[in-house]
């Protein structure tokens, strides 16, 4: 074989390479959700709120310092529908990091420092359900976390956006951009309470 006919047969052969390659990267990105999606659904959920962090600790079991691990569209989605078609639930599954425990049920371990927590958020497709505006933990945000165990075992974060605080401050990311100016206050007070209250220093 000549040196042209090598040359040419290579060029060939990386060439259907290439497209291969790119043919796998763009089937796995349409497999993924977009959690940058612009399709977000805002759904009502009746939820006992707390305005106060006293109560709030009160009524919650278990309390952590801590960070989601992976990305909105890396976590474990959950929607469920009646059998016709409406939808009847949805929720993620949070893996998040404990940094530290402030509070705790008797049956928790001192020592454990991973959980997954469920949080009212989800992506199916391309579309994002939220309920009463929720905005998901951030990758590794670290943040107050507070959280209730459910009817089948699993630790929830309660109280909706003023259930969990970020230590590194209030950003677009972390607290909801459809925000009032009286809610953000709100949220900025409530959050320099908490942080008060378990002696927590801001990160800078």
């Amino acid at each position: 074989m000549s040196f042209f006919k090598k040359k040419y047969v290579l060029i060939s052969v990386l060439l259907v390479l290439v497209l291969s390659v790119g043919t796998i990267v763009y089937l796995n990105d349409q497999s993924k959700p977009d959690d940058t999606c612009n399709n977000v659904v805002h759904v009502s959920a009746n939820s006992l709120t707390f305005n106060e962090v006293d109560k709030l600790d009160e009524f919650a079991e278990l309390i952590v310092i801590g960070y989601a691990t992976d990305d909105l569209v890396d976590r474990e989605h959950v929607v469920t529908a009646f059998d016709d078609g409406t939808m009847q639930s949805f929720h993620t599954n949070t893996n998040i990091k404990i940094e530290k425990i402030l509070k705790k049920p008797d049956d928790f371990p001192l020592d454990q420092n991973e959980l997954t927590i469920i949080e009212p958020v989800s992506l199916e497709g391309q579309v994002k359900y939220t309920a009463n505006d929720y905005v998901e933990l951030q990758k590794d945000d670290k943040s107050v976390i507070f959280l209730m165990k459910n009817s089948f075992g699993n630790y929830g974060l309660i109280n909706d956006n003023l259930g969990k605080f970020s230590l590194e401050g209030i950003s677009q990311k972390n607290v909801s951009q459809s925000f009032t100016s009286q809610e953000l206050s709100e949220y900025e007070v409530f959050r320099g309470s908490v942080l008060r209250k378990y002696n927590i220093q801001q990160v800078q």
